[in-house]
C-alpha cells in the first residue's frame, strides 16, 4: 500500500474519531429544556443514586434517563455503568434502556454520532440489555460481540414516550420493526412480543 493511501486512511480515521468525540459536547435538548447543572453533576458523581431514587423503575426513571442523556451526553458512561451493575433490577434496566432508546431516536435526527455512541455502548453490555434495547428502539440492528440480541423479526417498538415492547431472545444482529402495525406487549418481563391482530365481529 502506498504512503499516500496510508495517510488518507489515517486522516479518515482521525476525522471519524473527531466526529464521535464531538458527541460528548453536543446536547440534544435546547438549553431551556436541559436539566439543571447541579442535577447532572450530582448524577455523574453518584450514578447509583438513580437506582435508590427510582427503585421500581417505571416511567419516571425512563424520563429521568432520557432527560439526563439528552441534556448532557457525558452522562452516558454513568448510565451504561448502571446497566452493568448487578444491583440494577430488571425493571430498572428496562427503564434505563427505554430512556436511552428515546435519546437515540432524538440523536438520529440531530446528532448521528451521539446516536452511534449510544448504540456502541449498548452493544458492549450483555444479551438482556441488547434485547431490551432492540425492542425499545424498534428498527435497528445491533452487532454485538458474543452475539445474543433481541430475536425475531417484526417486533415493532413503541412510538410514545413511555412503555416498552419486549423482544424475545435470539441471535445478535436481528432487525426489528418489520411490521406496519405496532405490537402491544402485555408484560415487560415476559421476553415475548404480543402479536398484533385485528378482529372484526360479525354483524
Amino acid at each position: 500500500m502506498s504512503i499516500s493511501r496510508i495517510a488518507l486512511r489515517m486522516a479518515a480515521a482521525a476525522a471519524f474519531a473527531a466526529t464521535i468525540s464531538s458527541a460528548a459536547s453536543a446536547a440534544i435538548y435546547p438549553p431551556q429544556r436541559q436539566l439543571p447543572a447541579t442535577v447532572i453533576s450530582d448524577f455523574k458523581a453518584s450514578p447509583n443514586s438513580l437506582l435508590q431514587q427510582y427503585p421500581t423503575g417505571g416511567p419516571q426513571l425512563i424520563s429521568r434517563v432520557r432527560d439526563l442523556g439528552a441534556s448532557d451526553p457525558t452522562t452516558l458512561p454513568g448510565l451504561i455503568a448502571l446497566l452493568k451493575d448487578p444491583a440494577t433490577t430488571k425493571d430498572q434496566m428496562r427503564a434505563i434502556v427505554a430512556g436511552l432508546a428515546q435519546v437515540a431516536r432524538m440523536a438520529a435526527q440531530q446528532d448521528q454520532a451521539y446516536g452511534n455512541e449510544i448504540q456502541a455502548a449498548i452493544a458492549g453490555t450483555n444479551a438482556d440489555v441488547i434485547a431490551a434495547y432492540q425492542a425499545a428502539i424498534g428498527d435497528v440492528t445491533i452487532a454485538a460481540t458474543g452475539g445474543a440480541g433481541g430475536g425475531g423479526t417484526g417486533a415493532g417498538g413503541p412510538t410514545g414516550t413511555s412503555g416498552l415492547a419486549t423482544g424475545g431472545s435470539g441471535g445478535g444482529g436481528t432487525s426489528f420493526g418489520n411490521n406496519t402495525t405496532a405490537n402491544n406487549a402485555t408484560g415487560i418481563g415476559s421476553g415475548s412480543v404480543g402479536s398484533s391482530t385485528n378482529s372484526v365481529s360479525p354483524r
